[in-house]
């Protein structure tokens, strides 16, 4: 009992709001546009986005795994209280999908018809919880978590074999054009260090190659931000482009514009995160304040510029692939999409600024 008191009691509001929202973000949607067959249908690129998001971060899952194996907990009783984390997460997200969605009008049935349509949307956002919590508690317990690299599925070319698929099934391109951008980009992160000096020279002078070799050196957490940006970037050009219904497209439009601030915003602070202990080293062997905020500069620079650009190549890519009729170019929703990215990426690195000149030495030994 006190291993299950102690366990619970870690889990921040944060660690269940986000997978809890992602939920009631996917609920909502799909109320709006139902259960009926699409080829694409919108709710399913915005759910693999939401479980990407909602995933939690290695480094707070390692602590909170260390401290319950201190406390001589088994993996049984660790996948119980992740179990848990799901359930509470899933269901309050579901309920406040549920909730907005009569608030809304989204749900316009009545008796057994809307009873049973509230079931399936409460699932839905058990499901999405679940998938978002389970699987990296799962990796992180009984695994060892492989080293920096490639992704696991780029030896096999399953980016290039989806894409060949997508004129079959346009998801599918989906899933292959945001594959092959991240191998693409892992790929540039890791082996370009000279052109990335090269670029970054007029910006921090003689900071450039150590800054290069930095982002060399983490080359697969940049690049799975790229990615993630770039896929919202993505979902909410293929939203602004395509005509889905006046109320759909309203929601799709609102829930691509929350779901790039949580890639750019949130998402990206986890990762740069991660690189506090980098940040550290370099405060430790005499680098000053202006030069640990040059290293999250890059960073920033690399995840809104790279996501931004990524971004609207996959959304092109992807409304070729959606067989709908076409809007306008919506320059305006653009340009505020634009905005919502590179805000969000500022405010994630002002965040991780004024966390990294708080560490001192002795925090070396907690990363």
């Amino acid at each position: 009992m006190a291993l299950w008191v102690g366990g619970i009691a870690r889990v921040r509001p944060v660690r269940l709001g986000v997978p809890a929202a992602g939920a009631a973000l996917v609920t909502t949607l799909l109320a709006v546009h139902g259960w009926a067959w699409d080829p694409a249908p919108p709710w399913v690129p915005a759910t693999v986005l939401v479980v990407l998001l909602a995933a939690p971060s290695e480094r707070s899952l390692r602590g909170d795994q260390d401290l319950l194996r201190a406390r001589g907990a088994t993996g049984r009783q660790v996948l119980g209280l992740a179990s848990a984390e799901a359930a509470a997460a899933g269901l309050a997200g579901g309920l406040t999908g549920v909730v907005l969605s009569l608030v809304c009008g989204f749900l316009p049935g009545t008796g057994l018809v809307l009873t049973w349509e509230i079931v399936l949307l409460l699932f839905a956002g058990l499901l999405v919880a679940t998938v978002a919590v389970l699987p990296p508690v799962v990796r992180e317990w009984y695994f060892v978590p492989a080293d920096d690299g490639p992704p696991w599925w780029s030896p096999y070319g399953l980016d290039f074999v989806l894409l060949a698929l997508a004129f079959f099934w346009p998801l599918l391109g989906w899933a292959g054009g945001t594959m092959l951008l991240w191998r693409l980009v892992e790929l540039g992160l890791r082996k370009g260090k000279r052109v990335i000096g090269g670029a970054l020279r007029p910006l921090v002078s003689g900071l450039a190659g150590v800054l290069a070799l930095s982002i060399s050196w983490r080359s697969a957490l940049l690049a799975r931000s790229v990615a993630l940006v770039a896929l919202a970037v993505a979902f909410a050009i293929s939203s602004a482009l395509t005509r889905d219904g006046c109320t759909a497209a309203t929601v799709d439009k609102v829930a691509s514009l929350l779901l790039a601030a949580a890639a750019a915003g949130p998402s990206f602070g986890l990762a740069l995160n991660e690189r506090r202990r980098d940040l550290l080293i370099v405060s430790t062997l005499g680098g000053k304040r202006r030069q640990v905020a040059t290293f999250i500069a890059g960073d920033a620079l690399i995840v809104g510029g790279g996501g931004l650009i990524g971004g609207h190549l996959l959304g092109v890519l992807f409304v070729l692939l959606t067989p709908v009729e076409w809007v306008a170019f919506p320059h305006g929703y653009l340009a505020t999409l634009g905005a919502v990215v590179i805000v969000s990426c500022v405010a994630a690195s002002a965040w991780i600024a004024r966390l990294a000149a708080r560490d001192e030495v002795s925090d070396l030994r907690d990363y």
